[in-house]
């Protein structure tokens, strides 16, 4: 949680510090996780409505405490599924991902770019089940700028004074690339005709656990105090038709790593707009992220293959003095599309 907290707050002497204390090591996030499928779980990949899919996401936080230097997120991914799509049959994916988070005066920006690779098991003949596991290889980059930043033994500790000609601290290295690993799985059902479906995901990120460590070069750390802590991400959700026209769509995300959890829990309302050969729909819903973290509204319109949603989080941490409940607005747009026209006879679920 204060990693979170002092990475989008955007304070330089804190973000250094924050990024080189091991024990506080946490993953950026995104409200709209599942509009950003190659980031929520390797399984994911070429497990879509069609053929392929295409995804942005952009977000921008803690712009009333942040001084300007805000915290930015984007993202861009897309993914196509391999094998024949007219017959209900087990097929794999492949996607590509990249995404860059800038925060803070000192420019500490993380970026990274993911090949992934799945595997879709149909688990029966009409394709109203399946089972994905999926493979995810990436190139970190982490950086920063330590001459915007000050340290403690700049300040006069009986004045608080701040002399810049004192010595600032050192650092092994202000840049580092290294490799990185994830796996997961999604198993989803659907059921009554396909009015209703299920879908449950487990993804494993960073098994490899790569040194991130600003005072030690290299690709490891014998000490084991400066590694990248594993994430393990449970997620999951549903659409249940309620109505003519009417679904009931809960989703959950819970996310652990090291001595950080995140729990998101909401739900949207989905409407089919026009009669009933419509792909017009339009989602309105909200979520709640713990520990005391956030209120997230979201809205949603589909219009045949393009996705575009919105979403807004109303501070209500202990940060609320400072943000004066101001969040973080964030833009999602995916696309899905076949290349024959023609979508693929098993359900994909409805995320």
């Amino acid at each position: 949680m204060l990693q979170r907290i002092l990475n989008k707050i955007g304070y330089t002497a804190c973000i250094i510090a924050a990024c080189s204390l091991p024990s506080i090591a946490q993953d950026t996030h995104l409200s709209q996780y599942n509009y950003a499928p190659m980031e929520l779980n390797p399984a994911l990949a070429g497990l879509n409505a069609c053929d392929y899919r295409v995804a942005l996401n952009a977000r921008t936080q803690w712009n009333t405490v942040s001084g300007g230097n805000t915290y930015t997120t984007f993202g861009a991914s897309g993914d196509v599924s391999v094998g024949r799509p007219t017959k209900v049959q087990s097929f794999a994916g492949i996607g590509i991902s990249i995404q860059s988070d800038v925060a803070g005066a000192t420019g500490y920006n993380m970026n990274r770019g993911d090949v992934t690779a799945a595997y879709h098991f149909m688990l029966d003949r009409r394709g109203n089940s399946s089972l994905s596991v999926g493979l995810q290889i990436g190139v970190n980059h982490r950086g920063f700028n330590p001459n915007k930043s000050t340290y403690d033994d700049q300040y006069d500790p009986v004045t608080g004074k701040y002399d810049p000609s004192l010595p600032k601290e050192t650092f092994a290295r202000n840049n580092m690339i290294y490799i990185d690993a994830g796996v997961g799985a999604l198993y989803s059902i659907s059921f009554k005709q396909r009015r209703h479906n299920l879908y449950f995901g487990l993804a494993v990120s960073h098994v490899n656990q790569p040194n991130i460590s600003w005072y030690s070069p290299g690709l490891y750390n014998n000490t084991g105090g400066d590694k990248l802590y594993i994430k393990t991400t449970f997620h999951g959700g549903g659409s249940f038709m309620v109505g003519d026209k009417v679904w009931i769509m809960p989703n959950f995300m819970l996310l652990f790593q090291g001595p950080a959890q995140q729990y998101n829990f909401g739900s949207l309302v989905r409407l089919k707009l026009g009669n009933n050969t419509s792909t017009t729909f339009f989602y309105l819903g909200a979520q709640f992220r713990a520990p005391l973290d956030a209120v997230i509204l979201q809205t949603r319109l589909d219009i045949k293959g393009l996705t575009i949603g919105f979403s807004y989080d109303i501070n209500v941490s202990k940060l609320t003095p400072g943000t004066q409940t101001y969040g973080a607005p964030e833009l999602a747009i995916m696309y899905q599309g076949c290349l024959k026209r023609k979508p693929r006879p098993f359900l994909c679920p409805v995320m």
